[in-house]
């Protein structure tokens, strides 16, 4: 290591010479060598006393050379070989300077052997001229020899042209380190992208999580609450009663009024009432249900298509009021609506804090304000004749019945027993007498000839004599339902 330094001029110029503690002439391996030799020799000619002005002209030639390759090898030693960055950015990259002066660079490289030759022969110089030093008679003439020695300039020169590709190598382990950390720096960007493009997608999933449950429990709460105002509107439920009526018919009867004239006409043309008169057990009932099942069905896909339906019973006219059958009316229409509209809602809100109920005319108003939400309206009403007659709850009923028919062109389906009130105020429209059709009784008992005695049923003849008789019997009356 260094201790003291002197500055000596050389036909190159000034330059600075580090003296050594323990040896100033000692020599190195490699290119630390070669750099301590170049500065040595300078040291000694400075040493001698000699003047530069007077050099012979190849030794300052040599000189100049040897002064440049000092520096080279200086610069690259220092700012590379010894450079920690220079080798992190080579770590696990090929360097071709690093492969021919790293310290994993086997001896044998080039520039290793280029160094190790200008060593030796920098060192005999070193020698020489020390040798040539020694005498009383110092002048260039006596020191020239020393620095006109063929080997010694050759590999001088030698190297100073390996230096140059050394130079070479830097610049394509530049340039490809340069190549290196742009791809890598892109494909780190491109990670980059594609994390935050995750991240995006992740949050949009968390969000869009978040959002369906909000909007979950937001429909739910919709529901608790479209729920609540159905039900505050009235309690009676018909569909229950539809689903045990429809499930008492036998398969295939009541055809016949499907298929009816007056059926088609119903249910094609706005406005229009198909009356449907029956004594008592005929299967009015029975024949309404298949009436709702085909309206449904037929229907099923069309939300524009309303369907409201009523089954009068004497035996529940306590709770089948004129406002209770109108409001059957309206929650049967509202449950096809996909949300409660606003004039329903301003009802609920007006009555339940005053723990209220709607006037009729209220209810009135609100279901024709939805039946004109529908493209077409099916009304059907079974057993009106059962309607009470107590406050003059059937004549009510029946006349706000048909003005809703006339201001919103509903179809409306009625069903009575013979009953001078109710048939003239339905003289004028379609009608049909409902009766049990022989057809439709034969079916019945082919479905249910199972009930009778085990011994029957070996004797065909005998089941075809019981079905004729109760055929005749019954004269209409389908009194099995």
């Amino acid at each position: 290591m260094f201790c003291n330094v002197d500055r000596f001029e050389t036909p190159t110029g000034s330059i600075q010479v580090g003296r050594t503690m323990a040896d100033p002439f000692g020599t190195g391996a490699g290119i630390i060598g070669v750099i301590g030799l170049a500065i040595q020799i300078t040291q000694v000619i400075v040493q001698f006393g000699m003047d530069w002005k007077d050099a012979p002209d190849n030794v300052k030639t040599f000189m100049a050379e040897l002064g440049t390759l000092k520096t080279v090898l200086s610069e690259t030693n220092t700012n590379l070989l010894l450079n920690p960055d220079f080798a992190e950015a080579f770590q696990n990259r090929p360097s071709l300077l690093l492969s021919q002066l790293g310290p994993k660079a086997p001896s044998t490289t080039d520039t290793n052997l280029m160094l190790e030759i200008c060593r030796r022969e920098l060192d005999s110089m070193l020698k020489e001229l020390k040798k040539r030093g020694q005498g009383h008679r110092l002048g260039w003439e006596r020191l020239k020899g020393a620095f006109v020695a063929e080997d010694t300039r050759d590999s001088v020169e030698n190297l100073c042209r390996q230096c140059q590709t050394l130079n070479n190598m830097l610049s394509i382990d530049a340039a490809v380190l340069g190549v290196t950390t742009y791809k890598e720096i892109t494909e780190a960007r491109k990670e980059q992208r594609e994390w935050h493009q995750a991240e995006a997608e992740i949050s949009l999933v968390i969000r869009g999580g978040v959002d369906e449950s909000n909007r979950r429990q937001e429909n739910q709460e919709r529901q608790r609450e479209r729920q609540t105002i159905l039900d505050w509107l009235t309690p009676i439920d018909f569909v229950s009663q539809q689903h045990d009526f429809i499930a008492r018919r036998q398969e295939g009867t009541g055809q016949w009024l499907l298929d009816s004239t007056e059926f088609k006409a119903w249910v094609e043309t706005d406005k229009q009432t198909l009356f449907c008169l029956g004594i008592l057990g005929a299967g009015k009932t029975i024949l309404t249900s298949i009436i709702v099942e085909d309206l449904t069905t037929r229907f099923r896909n069309e939300k524009s298509v309303g369907i409201a339906y009523l089954y009068c019973d004497f035996r529940r006219q306590h709770e089948q009021k004129l406002e209770g059958l109108i409001a059957s009316l309206l929650k049967q229409l509202l449950q096809k609506l996909s949300s409660i509209p606003d004039s329903v809602r301003i009802i609920y809100n007006q009555h339940k804090d005053k723990q209220t109920r709607p006037s009729v005319d209220e209810i009135l108003k609100n279901l024709e304000s939805v039946i004109t939400t529908y493209s077409r309206i099916y009304i059907v009403v079974d057993a009106l004749d059962e309607c009470q007659l107590s406050g003059r709850c059937r004549p009510k009923f029946l006349s706000s019945v048909l003005s809703l028919q006339a201001r919103t062109g509903a179809r409306l389906f009625v069903t009575s027993r013979p009953i001078p009130d109710i048939e003239k105020e339905f003289k004028s429209c379609l009608s049909l007498e409902i009766l049990a059709s022989d057809e439709d009784i034969r079916r019945y008992l082919n479905g249910n000839m199972s009930q009778l005695p085990r011994f029957i049923f070996s004797k065909p003849k005998l089941q075809e004599e019981i079905k004729t008789e109760i055929v005749h019997a019954v004269e209409g009356m389908y009194i099995f339902s």
